[in-house]
């Protein structure tokens, strides 16, 4: 039995000095790409910008829904819309907005194209994104707040997380968000303490709040 015990404790031992030196992740671990806030955008970007996110806007209003998309050329020229009306969970605003646009143009990618959006890109959406490659996104709520703040579900997530992956399909889109918030902030009432099939109890970090700094980088392309 001793001999047994002491053969394992070696192959154990010998397989863990094999290994000690590999990283915990195959993946160089970057921070977390630029996020451009609406605050601190020049008086003509926030006027263009807030333009077009009026178009998502009201395209939710329209279709009594949360989550609208505009795609628009960076000449200002409006090319589509999408809502996410519910007809599938994959369906979100920008997917619909993205598959919306292929059809009526025929396009794969979408280079000089801006993405606005009534809430934040989640994990699904953002990847889209990155692969349809908009040179920029435009947001209004953020998922932090939705989630944390406000108890609408959400993947936890914030999108630069994911757009800081760009470097794997060398591009990478602007985000910005925060543009007109105000306006899409009412679209998501709390939730908190109710029966809301919308409403889930958020693991958040103690003492988060909505004025705390958000983290981001500009990662160089």
């Amino acid at each position: 039995m001793k001999l047994l015990l002491s053969l394992i404790l070696f192959i154990f031992v010998a397989f863990a000095t094999a290994h000690n030196d590999c990283p915990k992740s195959a993946y160089l671990d970057v921070p977390p790409s630029d996020l451009v806030q609406a605050k601190d955008l020049s008086a003509a970007d926030k006027v263009f910008h807030e333009k077009y996110m009026r178009i998502a806007i009201q395209v939710a209003i329209d279709n009594n829904a949360k989550f609208a998309a505009a795609i628009v050329h960076k000449n200002g020229t409006v090319m589509c819309t999408g809502v996410n009306t519910g007809r599938a969970r994959i369906y979100h605003g920008e997917i619909e907005a993205i598959v919306n646009c292929t059809q009526m143009y025929g396009k794969k990618t979408w280079e000089d194209h801006y993405l606005y959006t009534t809430g934040e890109p989640c994990v699904m959406c953002s990847g889209a994104i990155m692969w349809s490659k908009f040179d920029k996104t435009i947001f209004a709520s953020y998922v932090n707040n939705m989630y944390c703040e406000r108890c609408f579900n959400q993947l936890p997530m914030d999108s630069n997380e994911i757009f800081k992956l760009g470097y794997g399909i060398n591009h990478n889109t602007q985000l910005i968000g925060g543009v007109l918030e105000e306006i899409t902030d009412t679209f998501f009432p709390s939730l908190c303490g109710t029966d809301n099939s919308w409403g889930v109890v958020p693991l958040c970090s103690e003492n988060w709040r909505r004025s705390c700094p958000r983290s981001s980088r500009y990662f160089g392309y």
